[in-house]
């Protein structure tokens, strides 16, 4: 059976202003994110997503505030910046990067949340709503994110198959690697497992990995 991820991304446009809008009056264009995973995250939990914008200055600046809703209890969304200014009557791409904290190891991507663009004119909201299929959960191979705490301090988060164990291993060399074995941890019903370690205070950069752990019968 094939696996599939459902990365469902719905946006909605009220405009304002009336049917007959002129190429040389300012117009918001569009609106969008990438739904899946966040570009980085950070030791506190803050999770960044890139967010883009496309407009048209015409006749005047056009100016597009961005906000976000439908976050979980306890999440707050801050955008940098919070307003995209577009000049000039040709069509124009801005961006603006959206950073989430988070109280919770498990990023927000796995919850439905919303960011909307509002001009003087117009409005557009969009929907990030990631859904994975029950297969592609029960599969899916693990995805490794790093947290550095501080000193030597690591958090490892991994995204894998729901309920499986990992060994997490770690080499200094990517040619030719000596995959060493550091632990295990165990992903959850989400398929997130969490895993800490230090990496050697005079040592040079390593490598980490999750491979599926069965234990010897």
């Amino acid at each position: 059976m094939k696996h599939r991820i459902h990365a469902l991304l719905i946006g909605a446009a009220l405009s304002l202003a009336t049917c007959g809008l002129s190429h040389a009056k300012s117009e918001f264009i569009s609106l969008s994110t990438t739904p899946v995973w966040p570009i980085f995250s950070v030791a506190d939990s803050n999770i960044v997503y890139t967010v883009s914008s496309v407009g048209r200055g015409g006749a005047g600046v056009l100016e597009v505030t961005l906000t976000a809703g439908a976050m979980p209890p306890g999440v707050t969304a801050t955008f940098s910046p919070s307003v995209l200014r577009f000049t000039g009557n040709q069509l124009t791409a801005q961006t603006a990067t959206l950073t989430i904290a988070c109280q919770s190891l498990i990023p927000v991507d796995s919850f439905p949340f919303t960011i909307t663009g509002t001009s003087r004119n117009e409005t557009i909201t969009i929907t990030n709503l990631v859904e994975f299929t029950p297969q592609f959960v029960a599969t899916r191979p693990a995805t490794l994110y790093m947290d550095n705490l501080g000193n030597t301090d690591l958090r490892v988060r991994g995204l894998g198959a729901t309920g499986k164990t990992y060994q997490i291993q770690a080499t200094y060399d990517l040619a030719n690697p000596v995959w060493t074995p550091l632990g295990l941890s165990t992903a959850d019903g989400n398929g997130r497992f969490t895993f800490f370690t230090a990496q050697e205070a005079v040592a040079p950069a390593r490598f980490y990995r999750a491979v599926e752990y069965a234990p010897a019968p």
